[in-house]
């Protein structure tokens, strides 16, 4: 069997939680969605990608036809997974984060697809609970990682609980141009820190990783707690799949995260 790799840190996120982010390598799709893509609506063979998504249910230990996927649309709806049945009902609603709360049988387990885009992942220290994010750079600026934050406390029912978080590859600040619209946005929901702007460009760039890590540690997770993977997308075509590199023709890696019983 090939086996998906992920970017993983072993001790980040407790034992019950196994989690990590893919690369375009592991899978069986070939030509521009070459190997792991996991992208059903990209023009990939569908077989392929039911292939793939099996391949990294069986490396993570979860059943395929139970993971919890939404409809991205870049904003800030959150959705609760308490049960292996609510994997199937969230599937194909709108949303852009999804909470797990575990502790059974069998396996919950998220996914969200990015091919620039920055997956979040969240998870409590002290329960088996988890949330997976698409952070995009609209979502972002409209709250979602606080909203993602804010409903995992609710479902621990906790005034606090101790979380800790990865945030996965995406487009970097060298690749992420933007117009003054976006950066006045990130401005003012984020902070004019993450809004770069450098000599000989004329437009300004966002780095995404650091405001998500930012918005993280305003939600209440300590900075300790944060890891990041600082890959870039774009410059880094072997590795990860870049819609701004290589438009519709870009597969879907992801961030997903599996909660054992």
């Amino acid at each position: 069997m090939t086996i998906p790799p992920l970017l993983h840190i072993p001790d980040l996120f407790p034992s019950w939680i196994r989690w990590g982010f893919t690369t375009r390598h592991g899978g069986v799709s070939t030509g521009p969605y070459e190997s792991l893509n996991l992208g059903w609506d990209v023009g990939d063979d569908p077989e392929h990608v039911r292939e793939n998504h099996r391949l990294l249910a069986e490396s993570l230990g979860y059943d395929p036809e139970t993971l919890a996927t939404v409809r991205q649309v870049h904003g800030h709806r959150v959705h609760v997974v308490r049960r292996a049945a609510d994997g199937r009902t969230v599937r194909g609603q709108q949303g852009d984060a999804v909470v797990l709360v575990g502790g059974h049988a069998p396996p919950l387990a998220a996914l969200v697809r990015t091919a620039d885009c920055c997956p979040v992942l969240l998870a409590s220290l002290d329960r088996p609970a988890a949330a997976v994010l698409h952070c995009g750079w609209r979502s972002t600026v409209r709250g979602l990682v606080a909203q993602a934050v804010a409903c995992l406390w609710r479902e621990l029912g906790e005034a606090q609980p101790t979380l800790a978080a990865a945030i996965g590859p995406c487009i970097g600040p060298d690749a992420f141009e933007v117009g003054e619209e976006v950066a006045a946005a990130f401005a003012q929901k984020v902070s004019l820190d993450v809004v770069l702007r450098r000599p000989g460009r004329a437009k300004p760039h966002i780095d995404l990783q650091a405001a998500v890590r930012l918005l993280l540690i305003r939600a209440g997770i300590a900075p300790t707690r944060i890891a990041v993977f600082p890959r870039c997308t774009v410059s880094e075509p072997r590795d990860f799949f870049s819609f701004r590199r290589d438009g519709h023709d870009a597969g879907r890696q992801a961030g997903v995260l599996a909660l054992s019983s």
